[in-house]
């Protein structure tokens, strides 16, 4: 996918107003700030922008959320609906492959977690949840990029940009302790690759890998998708 002749504004807008679905009291300006990663002069003019549409709206303590017009657009709960979906899918993977499973999607420029289940084992991965990774380090944020290439951070290396264009191809990719010390993580779509796709991500310690398990893992979701 080229980037050139697309509306990369119009991705910051949607990304601005699906971080901010995500906040029910609203969030500061710095708050945005933070979770976008884009100057805040820019985001203003976006955040005024989408007040100017009718989907975002600024109170007096100078909160940003999204409007009842941005909910009637976004009819439901999309997030537990996903959970409610995928979550038999990651269980059986825990029980029977013997890994944590981890449900994500793409939120701003950072890969939210949405859902893991867990094996019951004495050697475990400590879960995603609450804890902060950059995007290319990670197999479902490689995927994210794969999608969105305007996301790439800037100096990044050849390498990775062909790690990145490998996975747009294969519809998945890795992280190879690049996150965690001692961790693989092998992430795919579990629906058709878009930034608004759901993703998962299997990992296991790196002494417990094999290509047998992940042949494992890929039967599941093969017989599940």
């Amino acid at each position: 996918m080229e980037t050139k002749g697309l509306a990369t504004s119009l991705f910051k807008a949607l990304d601005t107003l699906n971080l901010l679905s995500n906040f029910s009291d609203g969030a500061l300006i710095r708050e945005v700030v933070s979770e976008m990663g884009l100057p805040r002069s820019s985001l203003i003019r976006i955040l005024d922008s989408l007040i100017h549409y009718g989907l975002v709206e600024r109170n007096l303590e100078r909160r940003y959320r999204v409007t009842s017009k941005f909910r009637d657009w976004r009819s439901d709960d999309r997030d537990e609906k996903l959970v409610s979906k995928y979550r038999p899918l990651l269980r059986k993977i825990a029980d029977e492959v013997g890994e944590m499973a981890v449900l994500g999607r793409l939120q701003g420029r950072r890969i939210f977690h949405l859902h893991y289940e867990e094996p019951d084992c004495r050697i475990r991965v400590v879960p995603p949840v609450g804890r902060a990774f950059a995007i290319e380090k990670m197999a479902m944020g490689k995927l994210a990029l794969s999608q969105r290439l305007d996301l790439i951070p800037e100096g990044s290396s050849n390498e990775l940009r062909r790690e990145i264009a490998q996975a747009g191809n294969d519809g998945f990719c890795w992280n190879r302790s690049e996150s965690e010390e001692g961790i693989i993580a092998w992430g795919t779509w579990l629906e058709d690759p878009s930034p608004l796709s759901p993703m998962i991500a299997v990992t296991w310690p790196s002494f417990r890998y094999s290509d047998e398990g992940l042949a494992q893992v890929e039967r599941l979701l093969a017989t599940a998708l």
